[in-house]
């Protein structure tokens, strides 16, 4: 229906009161018009809108499904539908919607271009190619038939490696004609044009010639760095070595002689075309050095890194070939630090060739430096010479060889220099840090040694003292964040580690890339609804990606920044197949059922629980993508041991083990909670759990947690036994169990199960650590799950069993183990009794605050003026364990059956 005047009149007090949000009256004034004209398309759809805007999305989509069926075809409609559709990430609607529009409107341009973004957004490219080649034809411009080809190269870079690939040829076909024409006349689609070329195999030189032709010089592409650098990468690869080498020359000397892409290239045209038996009297290796030098030497004033690199870089590659310079790559290394230790990224930059040194060589490289430049720490700019020093010292293992007395005097030196850089710093800006910053790192990675040496907390509750303080100065500094999250975690204080990690400011992808830290195991301190929290506020990158990354697409579209569209295309492949999503799936419905404390509620919870997307299958695993960060810590351990980042994880990082098997769980439990017979899919769990549970799990899964998975396959092969006899005497099969050989048969498997259940009470030392909660709270959920198996082991006799009489003794069996289940229960809460009485405020400063005080090494607890901090992190580190403690009692409480 196209708009009228009277109609803006009758839809503007709408949009007025929808403008500043005010949804229900919007809802109001559209059911007033449509009371008057029921067929207003316009009206409907704003109401469709009105009711999304005020979280009522099920009207808001049946409503749109009332108007899909009447085919609207004015824009107005459609756009509002669209946004509502959006809003709920369903995109197929929207095809429909604009593919009847626009076939119904054949010549109306912008109804058909929605239509080809509506495709878009599927990443449906064949259905992009018809729609793009019909707007061609119909209104003869040219981005259009850009459009088509892009399409068609989409579908190209899909097709697999061992089927005959036409699309790429297709694509290359139309490009040819388009430049043909001279309507090739961008950057972009020049690098569309090279997408094409450089997907098919062995077209490199083709690709050359393009971008050396009279399109290359027309869009000036020599001016553009990625395809400068494309040039390069295709001189190399047909063999124009001294072409190659001169291009790269030029710029490092013209340009930018800061370029480290093209300092490598310059190198593969040195090295790549001689053999390595002739590299030492070759004239490339000549020519390499003394090209090298006058780099350097014309690096004056404020020198740029890339030259000097540039020269250790050379002679790393002549040592790997030949190996006879080490002395001449020492004598760089030390020149280097020299020169630009005063630099953060000095460790960065030379970590990797101090890797491959020898340890006597590494040992002489430390020792230079020091002869070199002491311990001098007089200016900002020594501070910064004697950190990356010692960090150096760490790379190379100098402390690996400390005891655990040795550790801790150099804990207490770097926070002697810590405190001494700090004056440094009394100018500088709050979001800045301070100049001595990573000397606390460095004692809190030393204090991390010691607690793994000594398998004591009190060096762990030490470096919380630190960085806690450190923080004070530094606010924003987010490494320091990152180990306090890590220890607090370590120490059993959820709560003090969320409250962290909320002041980081995490945004964005690295919801994806970094919650793990947050997220990973987050049910096993017991506070649930905490856990849930963080894991909701992580998954949002997920929804994002689904509503943001296809807008993204149709940008690069509609401004024919096609060099960009793999990038989105791969970006949003990226989170939706993310592996830390599929491990925060399967951690919220573990935190889902355990906030169901009834069983009952349990019950009906798995019942509705959707599980089409609760995949487990080996394709499945094996195709997600591990995003995470593991390397966002600073890290200067030596090469061949342990990250901070992975000595400081309470288990074993999170994979694809223990995603299958928290997949496997909801799966088998729903089945049961169905009284579903016994079928090939339900076999096919078992035979998956199975083979989980005889695999060796160590490195992969906690020990609570492979034990969970050996209960649960005997208690769901309790349910599988129980429920085959129960369908066999309703048949009166002549092949049925006698109730005593099936009463045996369920009992075996729950004597198992219960075998399994019984665990050591837990033991104080004044200190909760993680795996404290841990065991206690996989207790709480096994037991859980086990009370929804015999709840329905329960009802297959009650109301599955044809002669109930007949399974008597087995009842009396799943009798047994539910007070075995309790027994277990009642174990948590008498540990937990005893721990809460251990945490308690009072008893926390007479009893761990003294003893972490009382002797201790470290020279910063010892100091009066820190006592409040200390006393006031460690009371709060007590509330933590306290809440753990309080929600994990009512958790085991409630759940006694």
């Amino acid at each position: 229906m196209a708009s009228t005047p009277d109609l803006d009149k009758k839809l503007k007090p709408i949009y007025d009161v929808m403008e500043v949000g005010n949804y229900r009256e919007g809802i109001q004034l559209c059911n007033k018009a449509l009371k008057k004209q029921p067929d207003l398309h316009i009206a409907k759809a704003l109401k469709a809108l009105a009711l999304e805007r005020s979280g009522k999305m099920n009207e808001a989509l049946l409503l749109c499904e009332e108007l899909q069926w009447a085919k609207p075809t004015d824009e107005s409609t459609l756009r509002t539908l669209s946004m509502v559709y959006r809003s709920a990430g369903k995109y197929e609607p929207m095809i429909k919607l604009y593919a009847n529009a626009s076939k119904a409107n054949p010549m109306n341009e912008n109804l058909a271009t929605q239509w080809f973004m509506s495709l878009a957004r599927m990443l449906d490219f064949k259905g992009q190619q018809m729609v793009a080649l019909q707007l061609n034809k119909n209104f003869k411009k040219t981005n259009y038939m850009f459009w088509a080809i892009m399409s068609i190269t989409l579908q190209g870079q899909n097709v697999p490696a061992n089927q005959p690939n036409v699309m790429y040829r297709l694509a290359e076909g139309m490009m040819s004609k388009l430049n043909a024409e001279g309507k090739v006349q961008t950057i972009e689609e020049l690098q569309l044009y090279l997408i094409v070329l450089l997907g098919q195999k062995d077209r490199y030189a083709d690709a050359l010639a393009l971008l050396e032709g009279d399109i290359g010089k027309k869009t000036k592409a020599i001016e553009n760095v990625e395809l400068r650098h494309l040039r390069i990468e295709l001189l190399i690869k047909t063999g124009r070595w001294q072409d190659a080498r001169d291009a790269t020359k030029q710029i490092l000397q013209n340009v930018n002689s800061d370029d480290w892409r093209t300092i490598i290239q310059y190198f593969d045209t040195i090295f790549l075309p001689v053999q390595d038996a002739d590299l030492k009297d070759s004239d490339n290796l000549a020519e390499a050095r003394a090209f090298t030098t006058e780099q350097v030497q014309n690096e004056t004033k404020n020198p740029k890194r890339g030259p000097f690199l540039a020269q250790i870089e050379l002679e790393k590659r002549v040592q790997e070939k030949i190996g006879d310079n080490k002395a001449k790559m020492l004598d760089l290394l030390v020149a280097y630090v020299d020169k630009f230790g005063s630099k953060t990224c000095c460790f960065e930059d030379l970590s990797g060739y101090i890797a491959n040194l020898c340890s006597e060589d590494a040992s002489e490289f430390c020792q230079r430096l020091r002869e070199n430049h002491g311990e001098k720490s007089g200016t900002v700019k020594e501070i910064c010479i004697q950190i990356n020093i010692v960090r150096f010292e760490r790379f190379t293992g100098q402390h690996s060889k400390f005891s655990s007395t040795q550790s801790m005097a150099l804990v207490n030196k770097f926070w002697k220099l810590y405190e001494d850089a700090l004056p440094f710093g009394k100018d500088l800006e709050q979001t800045e840090r301070q100049y001595g910053d990573d000397y606390s790192i460095m004692a809190a990675h030393l204090l991390i040694d010691i607690h793994k040496d000594t398998k004591s907390y009190f060096p762990l509750l030490s470096a919380v003292f630190i960085l806690e303080h450190a923080l004070d100065a530094s606010k924003h500094n987010y490494q320091m964040k990152l180990v306090l999250i890590r220890v607090y975690e370590l120490l059993g204080a959820f709560t003090c580690a969320t409250g962290l990690y909320s002041t980081m400011g995490i945004k964005h992808v690295q919801h994806d890339t970094l919650s793990h830290f947050i997220t990973d195991r987050a049910s096993s301190f017991g506070l649930f609804d905490e856990a849930l929290r963080q894991l909701y506020s992580a998954h949002e990158i997920y929804h994002s990606n689904e509503a943001e990354t296809p807008e993204m697409i149709l940008q690069a579209y509609k401004y024919s920044t096609f060099s960009k569209m793999q990038e989105f295309i791969e970006f949003q492949s990226r989170l939706e197949n993310s592996l830390q999503k599929m491990i925060a799936d399967r951690e919220m419905i573990r935190l889902e059922f355990l906030k169901e404390d009834s069983v009952s509620r349990a019950v009906s919870w798995l019942q509705e629980l959707e599980i089409t997307n609760l995949k487990y299958d080996d394709q499945f695993a094996e195709s997600r993508i591990d995003n995470r960060d593991t390397t966002v810590m600073l890290n200067w351990n030596p090469k061949d041991s342990p990250s901070v980042e992975a000595l400081t994880r309470p288990a074993s990082q999170l994979n694809r083990i223990w995603m299958t098997l928290f997949t496997l769980v909801p799966r088998i439990l729903k089945h049961m909670a169905h009284l579903h017979p016994i079928d090939a899919e339900y076999e096919k769990l078992m035979a998956a759990l199975e083979k989980l549970t005889t695999s060796d799990l160590s490195g992969a899964l906690t020990e609570e947690e492979a034990k969970l998975a050996k209960i649960l396959f005997h208690a769901a092969k309790a349910f599988q036994r129980l429920s085959v006899a129960i369908a066999d005497h309703n048949s009166n099969s002549a092949s049925k169990e006698e109730p005593a050989k099936t009463a045996a048969a369920v009992k075996e498997q729950l004597v198992a199960a219960g075998a399994l259940l019984k665990r050591e009470s837990v033991k104080s030392t004044g200190v909760l650590p993680w795996h404290t909660f841990h065991e206690l709270t996989m207790t709480v959920e096994t037991v859980a799950y086990l009370n929804v198996v015999n709840h329905c082991l329960q009802n297959l006799i009650a109301t599955k069993a044809a002669k109930k009489a007949t399974f008597k003794a087995t009842g009396s069996v799943i009798q047994d183990f539910m007070a075995q289940c309790r027994q277990a229960l009642q174990s948590v809460q008498t540990d937990i009794t005893a721990l809460r009485n251990v945490v308690r405020p009072d008893r926390i400063r007479s009893g761990l605050l003294y003893e972490i005080c009382d002797g201790s090494a470290v020279d910063f607890i010892r100091s009066p003026s820190h006592q409040a901090l200390i006393e006031e992190k460690t009371l709060k580190i007590g509330t933590s364990w306290m809440n753990s403690l309080i929600n994990l009692q009512q958790e085991s409480i409630s759940r006694i059956v």
